[in-house]
């Protein structure tokens, strides 16, 4: 009898000791800390096929080098304007003009006196690219302008007549010195040939 109460009492025991153990919990782990010099550590570098990682900044872009010239072209440039004449009032280019395969365009350029109202010269010209550079291949002078007795207030180019893409046509709005509405006058240019001047006709 006693054998089976100190058996029964073993049993009880036992079977406390293992709930008591399966109520024990483990200490939550403290994650390690991160040492400075794995933090400086730069990252490693990625393997020929591998994608990188998107997380890690891109390098930088080099920087364009300047263009091949452009230092030589802003002096030729600025070595023009330098050299242009005070006395150089306008320039423009007022259409294209073609002729037996050469092509171009023309090039107006007025010249006013300084402190003066009247007096006037202008030029029109035929320029052509030639090696690559702009040339000057005509020059011819409208010399009515200069003898006009009043100002020009302006100029303005009409478009060439369909199979006359060369020609050039201009109107100058001319105010006479005695007067104070502008009169129109045209100038009719055609390659190769002699130009004409005088007050429009419409």
């Amino acid at each position: 009898m006693n054998r089976i109460i100190h058996s029964a009492v073993a049993i009880v025991l036992l079977a406390g000791s293992a709930a008591a153990a399966q109520e024990v919990t483990a200490p939550a782990t403290t994650p390690a800390e991160t040492s400075p010099a794995a933090a400086m550590a730069p990252p490693a570098p990625v393997a020929p096929g591998t994608a990188p990682d998107a997380s890690q900044p891109s390098p930088a872009a080099p920087t364009p080098a300047p263009a091949a010239g452009s230092a030589e072209r802003n002096a030729e440039v600025m070595s023009a304007i330098a050299a242009l004449s005070p006395i150089i009032g306008d320039v423009q280019i007022v259409g294209p003009w073609a002729v037996d395969g050469r092509n171009g365009v023309w090039r107006t350029i007025m010249t006013q006196a300084l402190g003066e109202s009247k007096g006037s010269r202008f030029f029109f010209q035929q320029v052509e690219e030639r090696d690559g550079k702009p040339t000057v291949v005509s020059s011819t002078e409208v010399t009515e302008i200069a003898e006009v007795d009043g100002a020009i207030v302006g100029y303005r180019a009409d478009a060439p007549a369909e199979g006359q893409e060369s020609n050039l046509t201009l109107f100058f709005d001319i105010v006479p010195m005695d007067g104070e509405i502008s009169e129109t006058y045209e100038l009719f240019v055609a390659p190769g040939q002699p130009y004409r001047f005088g007050p429009a006709s419409n």
